[in-house]
């Protein structure tokens, strides 16, 4: 049975210290924090104890892609302070999803920085969004030109980069190509296909899935078993859904997602926690007790959907 947790991002507003946000969080419900931005400017010690005082678990932490390839051991250690052994890529550009060869080199570089966080007693975890299902096809002539050059890879230089992105841009102006059927075939299809279950683990975003116009029921069995954290995001979308779609958070229930089956999916693939968040909340107050409210009913009370 999955427990309710809450992404801190939704709460970066309130002006409060990372410390009071705990104990808010605490009173409110939540058994379990994830960690954003704002931790790594906060006093770990104010951190634990604040933790120690209510029982909060520190489920993991949002960080860069590349601020942890750049320092795994520093970054694992810094976390580790806090309790945290599961750090969280939380975003990356459409660009690593355009061709099979992008999402190819991207499950390397998960594979590599995966690796060194594990031999440091910590885990590497993958969150996704509305573009990672975009299709996965073998592109046209014109396609393998504008995408030659990756403009995020790393070391690229500002060059590269310039004209990497130009061709991405150039890309997005063709024609889409229609989503694929199934999840299995889109690029975190075969990110989790092309990545080692040993040291990548996914954060499966329900939102996102559904935004992109996909059952998080089919994404969740897809990473069954290497899922310990189910991103609940409520959303609604303009126009239908689609991988190319501009998704907006709302509160729980109010949007697209289907809150019983998404909890009682996380449940069946051995998530062990729900991960409440709301991108943009105007009262975040109001939204923090909205999100508590539906999380500690759904984990008391749904049922795995095996």
């Amino acid at each position: 049975m999955t427990r309710p947790a809450i992404q801190l991002y939704t709460l970066r507003d309130l002006d409060e210290s990372v410390p009071e946000l705990v104990r808010r969080v605490a009173a409110a419900g939540f058994e379990g924090v994830e960690f954003a931005t704002r931790v790594a400017d906060a006093d770990p010690a104010a951190v634990a104890d604040a933790l120690d005082d209510t029982g909060v678990t520190p489920v993991g932490a949002h960080v860069d892609l590349r601020t942890i390839e750049a320092d795994p051991a520093g970054v694992a250690e810094r976390y580790r302070a806090l309790g945290v052994d599961r750090l969280v890529v939380p975003h990356l550009p459409p660009t690593h999803y355009r061709t099979p060869g992008r999402v190819d080199e991207l499950a390397a570089r998960l594979d590599a920085v995966g690796g060194a966080l594990a031999a440091r007693g910590t885990s590497l975890v993958y969150h996704n969004q509305v573009h990672d299902f975009l299709p996965v096809r073998t592109p046209s002539r014109l396609e393998r030109a504008l995408t030659a050059v990756h403009p995020h890879s790393p070391g690229a230089s500002r060059p590269q980069t310039a004209l990497g992105l130009l061709g991405d841009r150039l890309l997005r102006e063709r024609p889409r190509p229609s989503p694929a059927s199934a999840v299995e075939s889109t690029a975190f299809g075969r990110l989790v296909a092309r990545t080692d279950p040993a040291v990548v683990s996914f954060e499966v975003d329900v939102g996102g899935v559904t935004a992109a116009g996909y059952d998080p029921r089919d994404a969740l069995a897809l990473v069954d078993g290497r899922t310990a954290l189910v991103h609940l995001k409520d959303v609604v979308v303009d126009g239908e859904p689609s991988p190319w779609a501009s998704a907006r958070s709302v509160d729980p229930g109010d949007g697209l997602v289907d809150v019983p089956s998404a909890v009682g999916a996380a449940n069946g693939a051995g998530a062990e926690w729900l991960v409440f968040e709301h991108d943009h909340p105007a009262d975040p107050i109001r939204t923090l007790r909205a999100g508590a409210d539906v999380l500690v009913d759904a984990t008391d009370a749904a049922p795995s959907n095996d």
